[in-house]
């Protein structure tokens, strides 16, 4: 009986000792790395590389507190930087990969995975790959570099998956602010139209130092204008953002070779300057207005802007900026 209870006491101490050392020793520290997904202060991230097996890559770079940049080139969109952020501070393990799916969530890791590197403020790294989404749709499969096992991860309280907010498309990442102007600063906006209805109605508006003067388009007339109406277009160069820039095959050299609906040109007293060449959009196959087929998109056009990009602009966020001579005149 004396020695039953030697051997109990042994067992006791003997598991007392295990949980001690997988707590405290070297094991558990590269156990517990390996479930560290999260990153609890982001204010310390200053660099992102997120890369596909396409491969494309699209590096986040911090520039101060509230501005990144992408591939060191573009201004970054802030909501896509945002929720990045969020993500990377709020995901947690939702639960281990089943064993029998195990080898299938490792394959689409090395085949389809995103690789992501997070680089702090004082030089630590953090990597991990982004996978699929497991059968509810509730949390992504997702392995930190080194480890042996992947997980399933999620944001508590969130439903939806992670996989969506971890993407490489340079163009996705990018600001698509189209023009911003203080309007005490605008020193010139020039209006061409182009259609033959209308370019009687193209106009320039120059400041003097008297106010602004209403002119014709590339003449030396001026007009008397309501105050209150060109006031407030000057305003509406405020955050005109577009839809989005364009991707896919769009023919663009076909489409330079017919007239833009308008050319736009806005400089300020810093001598920033933003032009817009503004074109008809295709409408999608059946598009319906007022009971009649049209070919034109009714509701979004294109646009090159400073002869760069290619963007999808809103009519009703641009209507506000498309006003025509006489609209101004007294």
């Amino acid at each position: 009986m004396k020695n039953k209870n030697l051997i109990y006491i042994a067992l006791i101490l003997g598991l007392g000792l295990a949980a001690y050392l997988l707590n405290t020793s070297e094991y558990s520290i590269t156990r517990s790395d390996r479930r560290d997904f999260a990153i609890a202060d982001t204010s310390q991230v200053v660099k992102i590389v997120l890369t596909s097996k396409a491969p494309e890559v699209a590096v986040l770079d911090r520039v101060n507190e509230s501005s990144w940049t992408v591939n060191e080139i573009y201004k970054a969109r802030k909501s896509g930087v945002f929720y990045l952020l969020k993500t990377l501070q709020r995901m947690e393990i939702a639960h281990p990969v089943p064993l029998n799916m195990r080898d299938n969530v490792l394959g689409n890791l090395a085949v389809k995975g995103i690789k992501v590197q997070v680089t702090l403020s004082n030089g630590d790294e953090k990597t991990f790959y982004v996978g699929g989404e497991n059968q509810d749709l509730t949390a992504t499969f997702m392995m930190l570099q080194d480890a042996t096992d992947p997980y399933a991860i999620h944001i508590p309280g969130f439903q939806g998956y992670l996989s969506s907010r971890f993407y490489t498309q340079e163009y996705l990442w990018r600001d698509k602010n189209v023009m911003n102007y203080d309007n005490r600063e605008i020193t010139s906006i020039k209006m061409q139209y182009h259609g033959v209805n209308k370019k009687q109605e193209s106009f320039e508006i120059q400041k003097s130092k008297n106010g602004y003067q209403l002119k014709g388009f590339n003449t030396d007339e001026v007009y008397a204008h309501n105050s209150q109406k060109l006031n407030t277009y000057l305003a509406s160069f405020r955050k005109l953002y577009s839809e989005s820039f364009v991707s896919g095959n769009l023919n663009t050299d076909s489409l330079l070779l017919v007239k833009p609906i308008f050319d736009l040109k806005v400089s300020n007293q810093k001598e920033d300057e933003t032009h817009i060449k503004v074109f008809y959009k295709r409408a999608a196959p059946g598009t319906i207005v007022d009971g009649d087929i049209t070919m034109r998109d009714p509701e979004r056009m294109y646009a090159l802007v400073n002869g760069e990009d290619w963007m999808i602009l809103q009519l009703n966020t641009f209507e506000k900026v498309m006003k025509e001579l006489s609209y101004f005149k007294e």
